[in-house]
């Protein structure tokens, strides 16, 4: 029996792969295989699909805009998360409890019930046309997880850390630097995976709010180049979609086990 259910899962298994495998073949075959040997391997291998996509379609200058948007997002995003958690899960003050619950509710507001409100605030702000412009919705949309993730975390942690810090001297910004965020690493690792996945991979808000192709990411710039090509070379889009996909796929190959145990560990919900 333990056998069978071996073999039901790596059945599974492949069919989650299979996309992948599907994408790697396609980039690797000429125009007219594409359409000849749809699934099975290639018959003569195109490596100059890849210098053909990266001459047509400006790869250099999403990556960075993605690169950009991602990096900005995380590192605002932590700060202010591991302070805002900080402060919810060790102090007692007035409204704890409601900022809590405020926090709570941005788990389930989508994306698109604010677009509206929120493209007239970029235009307000000024900042349309700037990397701003998605940096700031996209760490206003990942704040609430992070902020519940790491509000578990530091629940767990004892009180005497920072009664110890206390009788050595150090105020709450010197507990906090120096004995609190070393110790929530793990937790900010386990963030930074879950939030790059999520930032390189969006396109609504970046198609919306990304008005300019000097400041278009990846996902957009992918869009335009499926729209230019159309169905009329498919080995063209699998190189496009591998040389936009291989970032995902390293940081999720290194940081995999990290989201397993963040998803298995119930770290939210504690």
């Amino acid at each position: 029996m333990k056998h069978v259910i071996r073999f039901i899962w790596f059945l599974i298994g492949c069919t989650f792969l299979f996309p992948l495998y599907w994408m790697i073949s396609m980039s690797l075959k000429s125009k007219s295989e594409s359409y000849e040997n749809q699934f099975g391997l290639p018959q003569a291998w195109a490596w100059e699909n890849y210098s053909e996509v990266l001459s047509k379609y400006d790869f250099l200058m999403y990556l960075k805009n993605s690169v950009i948007y991602t990096g900005g997002t995380i590192v605002i995003t932590l700060i202010a998360g591991t302070m805002l958690a900080y402060c919810l899960s060790r102090m007692s003050w007035r409204f704890n409890g409601i900022a809590l619950f405020y926090i709570s509710l941005g788990l389930i507001v989508p994306i698109e019930v604010v677009v509206i409100p929120l493209f007239k605030l970029v235009q307000t702000f000024h900042i349309k046309d700037t990397y701003f412009a998605l940096i700031l919705p996209y760490t206003g949309f990942s704040l609430a997880a992070c902020v519940l993730m790491l509000y578990a975390f530091l629940r767990s942690l004892p009180k005497e850390l920072e009664e110890a810090a206390c009788i050595d001297g150090a105020n709450v910004y010197v507990t906090f630097a120096r004995v609190i965020f070393p110790i929530v690493m793990p937790a900010l690792m386990t963030q930074t995976v879950l939030i790059f996945i999520r930032i390189w991979n969006e396109f609504p808000l970046a198609f919306i709010l990304g008005a300019k192709d000097q400041f278009r990411p990846l996902t957009v710039g992918l869009h335009s180049f499926f729209v230019s090509v159309g169905v009329s070379h498919w080995g063209h889009i699998g190189a496009a979609m591998m040389l936009t996909s291989f970032p995902i796929i390293i940081v999720y190959m290194i940081g995999n086990e990290k989201i397993e145990h963040a998803l298995s560990g119930g770290a939210i919900v504690k």
